[in-house]
């Protein structure tokens, strides 16, 4: 069998090699365009292929890898990261194109960030080993780190450096945390074992509570930050809005810390000491995250920052969902991380372009763009109204779930969420009258609509936003499949 996992990985790290080694712009936007779409092909394979009736692993992949740390090389898909993987398949390709026509130094070194960036991040998804999921997690720091130090704005060394050291201390705790239950696990059966389903299974067996608690808290510190939910959020709207439009993309695809959730920390809640205790701190942290993200955004007047907040605040119902815990709460978190992934694209390409052709962010300095950028008004509300959470479009799906079935066990933190939805309709219908709409500034000099480089990209993922708004199942019903085998587990230890 064709070992497809292995290959969505290295393709893109070996396309980023050689990408690194081109000449020109024209070599290296090439190579960077073939090597995603080679791996676009390989998923899509994989995800026509995908059994969405089952929760069990899929294309799996074994070999003893160091026997005596008990180290393997497994690897494995299911409903949890087979749409996390498409999102990344697709996106990353549609990106490329974005950047065709782009003037920018070092071509060769930004096109293989990005194509590095994505062999990492799928290498998370698809680890089945702590140990290879460790190194991968780690791995997608250094070309983030790179892309906003060297392309990115005025501030670009502060904000480099301020995502690194957040993320990488956050890394740090996490990695405590697996020792814990590595060296535990250990210790109780006898021989060494890094596999992640393995250690989970034996995390319920370790005596203290304390110490089940302590690993448990550890493990969401970790993911938390990388999600990343107040107060853990500093780090994100420096990064966000000083990476160039390709980083700030690359960061809304980063998906580990939602993932990190549903694969690690929900099969391991029902065993800790205090359940209800981590539910309550997740609900919590959900809730006014989506909150405080919204007033945060209501508040900017710098556009691109304004849409950093407001993934803040989106990135609450993906913490809140998995506190719900039930089965449609959680598949809406999930959703939620698939949806984010597309809406954000398309703002951020928005911004981008914004930026490029008036030289400005700022809100109250734009006005009566609609008249000039045409194209890009009508793609750009369309992503603005999905983010909002506007019905028949994949934002409306996610949010939906989250609030009206965590509302079942949740029901205080649903009802502080609920009040963030006027504030942020009120930032995204603010910012869209004063940037778009009304009387065109003529300070702003001549402007011209997006290129056809740019409508091709940011037109798919529009149409992607809008299809899967409206037929959500494609994605989401392998979601619920692994969800309800997740939630059963809490309902058998009575959570």
């Amino acid at each position: 069998m064709l070992p497809i996992l292995s290959l969505i990985v290295l393709i893109p790290i070996l396309f980023s090699a050689v990408t690194f080694l081109t000449k020109t712009k024209e070599q290296a936007r090439i190579s960077a365009l073939v090597g995603t779409l080679i791996t676009l092909v390989l998923t899509l394979y994989m995800y026509f292929s995908f059994d969405s009736t089952t929760a069990a692993m899929q294309f799996e992949e074994m070999a003893n890898w160091i026997p005596s740390l008990g180290i393997s090389y497994h690897l494995g898909v299911d409903g949890v990261s087979m749409p996390l993987i498409l999102l990344n398949a697709i996106v990353i390709p549609l990106l490329i194109v974005y950047t065709w026509d782009d003037v920018r130094s070092a071509p060769n070194r930004f096109y293989g960030l990005i194509l590095a960036m994505q062999g990492a991040v799928i290498g998370v998804f698809v680890s089945l080993d702590f140990f290879i999921f460790y190194i991968f997690w780690e791995l997608t720091l250094v070309p983030l780190f790179f892309m906003v130090n060297i392309w990115g704005g005025s501030n670009k060394k502060h904000a480099a450096i301020k995502f690194f050291i957040y993320t990488h201390v956050a890394s740090l705790v996490m990695l405590l945390g697996i020792f814990g239950l590595y060296f535990n696990a250990w210790s109780l059966t006898g021989s060494p074992n890094m596999g992640i389903d393995h250690l989970i299974t034996q995390f319920q067996f370790f005596e203290s509570g304390i110490l089940r608690d302590a690993i448990f808290l550890a493990l969401l510190f970790g993911f938390i930050v990388k999600l990343p939910v107040v107060p853990f959020h500093s780090w994100l709207p420096d990064a966000y809005s000083e990476a160039p439009t390709a980083g700030s993309v690359l960061f809304i695809l980063l998906k580990i810390g939602g993932y990190g959730l549903f694969r690690v920390m929900l099969p391991m809640l029902p065993f800790t000491a205090t359940p209800s205790l981590m539910i309550t701190i997740m609900g919590a942290l959900g809730a006014v995250s989506i909150l405080y993200g919204a007033f945060l955004a209501l508040a900017q007047k710098d556009l691109k920052r304004m849409i950093a907040y407001s993934s803040i605040s989106h990135m609450g119902y993906v913490t809140l969902g998995c506190a719900g815990l039930v089965s449609l709460s959680v598949s809406g978190a999930m959703f939620q991380q698939f949806s984010h992934g597309l809406i954000m694209s398309i703002l951020f390409m928005s911004c981008g372009v914004i930026q490029t052709s008036t030289g400005t962010r700022i809100i109250n300095e734009l006005g009566g763009l609609a008249q000039k950028m045409p194209k890009l008004t009508v793609i750009m509300v369309l992503g603005f109204m999905a983010s909002l959470g506007l019905p028949g479009l994949t934002g409306f799906i996610a949010e939906f779930l989250v609030l009206t079935f965590s509302f079942i066990n949740v029901p205080i933190y649903v009802i502080i969420a609920l009040l963030a939805i006027v504030i942020t309709a009120a930032y995204h219908l603010w910012a869209l009258q004063r940037a778009m709409f009304g009387t065109f500034n003529e300070k702003l000099g001549e402007i011209v609509d997006i290129s056809s480089y740019q409508t091709l990209s940011m037109g798919i993922i529009a149409l992607l936003v809008l299809y899967f708004g409206l037929n959500p199942s494609p994605v989401l019903d392998m979601m619920i499949t692994n969800s309800e085998k997740i939630v059963s587990l809490m309902a058998v230890m009575g959570v």
